[in-house]
């Protein structure tokens, strides 16, 4: 199958980077969802498929609503998210963990964007992910404060562990404002393994792979743990484990 564009970065960047359009072979699988006013939702979409996949979640808090959306994607198959989170409502939150493995000649390509409608709406979106061997992979993240979001407050982080040489790394922040009286951060961190961590854990008796894998299983474990299935976490953590030994 060809591959289709099924979602844009909200504002375009330069065509050369290669990262205006959401691209995918797959069949895409939509979700929308709805956060009514004054409740809290936990929503966890976890990726294992050995085939390609490509999602698109669409999901709206109201007022004084809450969504903690929580995404572990450890697949075979080349990887497409779509995700888009209206924060329509006054003091409505979201808070967006998520983290990704890049391994052989995986692509993955991530659309993340929180729209803050409300008047003093929260938005945090954090995002660890790995990458090794031949992967390729693109990271969009966009806190949009639109026009009546006065009081409203966001904060986006993504940490890029690189395994090895050989890897594609694109990381995309952006932050639109259309209202005065917001307060917005982002940033991205990437770069190898610390290498005095590695240098202690290899002194207590580990060997480099055993090293390495301890620290990307730390940095994914505080996602991991947050999904209410125990059976998929156990699944989650022997696919992670299996694949750092590879």
């Amino acid at each position: 199958m060809d591959e289709k564009i099924f979602a844009n970065i909200p504002l375009r960047s330069w065509r050369w980077l290669g990262v205006n359009e959401l691209k995918t072979s797959a069949q895409v699988e939509e979700q929308i969802i709805d956060v009514p006013a004054g409740e809290s939702r936990t929503f966890a979409e976890v990726n294992l498929a050995a085939d390609n996949v490509a999602r698109r979640i669409k999901i709206s808090v109201g007022n004084g609503a809450k969504v903690e959306f929580l995404s572990a994607d450890i697949g075979n198959g080349n990887y497409s998210a779509d995700v888009e989170i209206d924060l329509v409502g006054d003091d409505s939150a979201a808070d967006v963990e998520a983290v990704y493995f890049g391994d052989g000649n995986r692509k993955l390509d991530f659309n993340y964007v929180i729209r803050q409608r409300g008047k003093r709406t929260q938005a945090v979106m954090n995002v660890r992910g790995a990458l090794t061997a031949h992967s390729d992979k693109i990271f969009r993240g966009t806190l949009d404060f639109q026009r009546g979001s006065k009081g409203s407050t966001g904060r986006e982080l993504e940490e890029v562990i690189i395994l090895s040489q050989g890897t594609r790394n694109r990381s995309v922040p952006l932050m639109l404002a259309a209202e005065d009286e917001v307060d917005g951060h982002h940033a991205v961190s990437v770069g190898r393994l610390d290498e005095e961590k590695i240098f202690y854990l290899m002194s207590r008796g580990l060997d480099k792979s055993e090293a390495q894998r301890l620290i990307v299983e730390a940095a994914f474990n505080p996602v991991v743990e947050k999904i209410p299935d125990e059976n998929l976490r156990g699944e989650l953590l022997d696919n992670l484990q299996r694949r750092l030994s590879q």
